[in-house]
């Protein structure tokens, strides 16, 4: 089955700190686990040089590993506009190749387009 990456990455309030953002991007991260996607939190580059080349992980960033099928870019949106409707105010980022998309409170008619748009997205993404 081919596979795709996607990064998924969600807006900060300007009150959130270390531990919120990293709480929320954990519940993300693992929603996403839980519909088989093989997901990772983006790592950034430490700017302290005496780091020893380690890297520290980038709050409310995540990639995953998508299927291109389509019941699972059904789940992988679901999952994003649960993650919303839990954690009203927040916006959504969606890249897949040169496609992004910005989500926040979508229409059932705008989340069918948004499905459909992912889908072509990733099909475009693996050829």
């Amino acid at each position: 089955m081919a596979r795709v990456l996607v990064q998924i990455d969600f807006t900060p309030f300007t009150d959130d700190d270390e531990f919120v953002l990293g709480e929320l991007t954990d519940e993300l991260a693992e929603s996403l686990r839980e519909i088989g996607g093989e997901v990772e939190r983006v790592g950034n580059p430490v700017v302290n040089p005496d780091a020893k080349g380690a890297a520290e992980l980038m709050l409310g960033v995540v990639t995953v590993l998508t299927g291109t099928d389509p019941g699972y870019v059904q789940a992988l949106v679901d999952v994003v506009l649960s993650f919303l409707q839990r954690h009203t105010g927040r916006r959504v980022h969606l890249r897949v190749g040169d496609i992004e998309m910005t989500i926040d409170r979508p229409t059932h008619a705008q989340t069918d387009e948004l499905v459909r748009t992912a889908r072509a997205a990733i099909e475009r993404a693996r050829l």
